[in-house]
């Protein structure tokens, strides 16, 4: 356990000296598996960082859900018009219902073009050693975004900040990358309502390995 809090404040050390900020969400365990961990902002950039019980490594991911986009992209007047119902009138439970059913129409229409994105996203998206997995909601399964994971080895000695440096580079840049495609591609997304999709950070050299095509992982 000693080696697991000595991994953790390896990055926690490699965070502060990078410029990032460590969120207060300090996490013993939660649902997902990832058992150890703690959430970051890096450049503005949301990432959660956390080790599963199986491995000798920390994940460290970067989440766009699609849900989130889609309810900024609608003012209540015009959720209201959609769902066919005054809003206002309804308790606050219904309400949720009511949106949720009309931002699920538009990840149906998502749903049906990521088949599409996929291949775009193998051909535009540059080789990199980060992962790219498939969100998805509801009982359908239907697409919902994606998150961009990479790696840290904090156990091994060699691990420093200029590791922990690639990591969150290559994450924020792939993601910034995948959102846009993502805007370009699926036409329920409205580009105007996306974040991040200024300029790209620089990050080190690249190895030749392949990215994983989305929804395999």
């Amino acid at each position: 356990m000693n080696d697991l809090y000595e991994a953790m404040g390896s990055i926690a050390a490699a965070a502060h000296a990078n410029g990032d900020t460590i969120d207060e969400n300090i996490r013993p365990e939660d649902n997902q598996n990832v058992q150890h961990g703690f959430d970051i902002f890096h450049r503005s950039n949301y990432m959660r960082i956390g080790k599963r019980s199986d491995e000798q490594r920390f994940e460290i991911t970067s989440p766009y859900t699609f849900l989130n986009v889609l309810e900024r992209n609608h003012s209540e007047s015009e959720l209201a018009a959609r769902a066919d119902v005054d809003l206002s009138t309804l308790p606050p439970e219904e309400q949720r219902q009511a949106v949720q059913s009309v931002l699920e129409a538009d990840l149906q229409q998502a749903e049906d073009q990521y088949e599409e994105f996929a291949e775009v996203y193998s051909q535009k998206i540059e080789p990199s050693d980060t992962d790219l997995i498939r969100i998805t909601h509801g009982e359908d399964g239907l697409w919902n975004g994606f998150y961009v994971r990479d790696h840290l080895y904090p156990f091994e000695e060699a691990f420093s900040i200029s590791d922990y440096r690639r990591a969150v580079s290559n994450v924020r840049k792939i993601r910034i990358q995948t959102t846009k495609l993502a805007h370009e591609v699926v036409d329920v997304l409205d580009t105007a309502g996306s974040e991040e999709l200024s300029e790209e950070p620089p990050t080190e050299p690249q190895t030749d390995h392949q990215p994983t095509p989305p929804g395999f992982q």
